[in-house]
């Protein structure tokens, strides 16, 4: 009886083990899922100052777990990582940061962390200085790039971000605002292909020009 149970215990130890492995294997294989490096430009700035750009995002440590993330079996607390996501894109835009620059910035921390670039909409708000809206750059990424252990993430696969920009429609002036993720579960189950309306490899671009 003893060697039975001694079986079936090694038995459901093995199969944990393969179950946190599965995901394990995923997170490194997703490393070289990598979409191919784009020759963007926004505004003034040319394809070259933006591969400089995403050359400095892509030496970052930070780009590779734990230094984004640092959960195992679930990502770490959105907030964190919006804070980290926007302080990341300040710094790489510099203290020069038109709005072209820091959209450039934002797009090659994206590209760094291996999001893919998916959905644009502007939404129209009202203001007591006048009319504004947000512009929202979303980008679809595995999950589990925030947590190599995640069997979760092997159902809900994609988390998206926005990235966030004010914009002063009188003045035609934009800003970056915020960075959001939002982890998918059992409420938000994001499609990538329904979300879609930019065409793949399509570089963002803010939508009118800037004054």
């Amino acid at each position: 009886m003893g060697r039975k149970i001694a079986i079936v215990f090694l038995s459901l130890i093995g199969m944990l083990g393969m179950l946190v492995a599965v995901p394990g294997v995923l997170w490194v294989i997703n490393f070289g899922d990598l979409l191919a490096e784009q020759g963007c430009s926004f505004g003034s700035m040319s394809s070259v100052d933006y591969r400089h750009l995403l050359s400095g995002a892509n030496a970052q440590r930070w780009t590779v777990w734990p230094g984004l993330s640092n959960g195992v079996f679930l990502p770490s607390d959105s907030d964190d990582v919006n804070n980290q996501l926007l302080a990341h894109i300040q710094e790489l835009a510099g203290s020069t940061q038109s709005a072209n620059r820091q959209l450039a910035a934002a797009h090659a921390i994206m590209r760094s962390i291996g999001a893919e670039y998916v959905q644009f909409q502007e939404v129209p708000e009202m203001h007591r200085n006048g009319a504004r809206s947000r512009v929202y750059f979303t980008y679809f990424l595995p999950q589990i790039r925030f947590a190599p252990a995640c069997l979760l993430c092997l159902v809900w696969w994609h988390t998206t971000i926005d990235i966030i920009f004010s914009h002063e429609l009188a003045t035609d002036r934009y800003e970056l605002q915020s960075v959001n993720v939002l982890h998918a579960q059992l409420k938000y189950d994001p499609d990538k292909t329904r979300a879609r309306n930019v065409a793949w490899e399509k570089c963002p671009e803010l939508p009118t020009s800037i004054r």
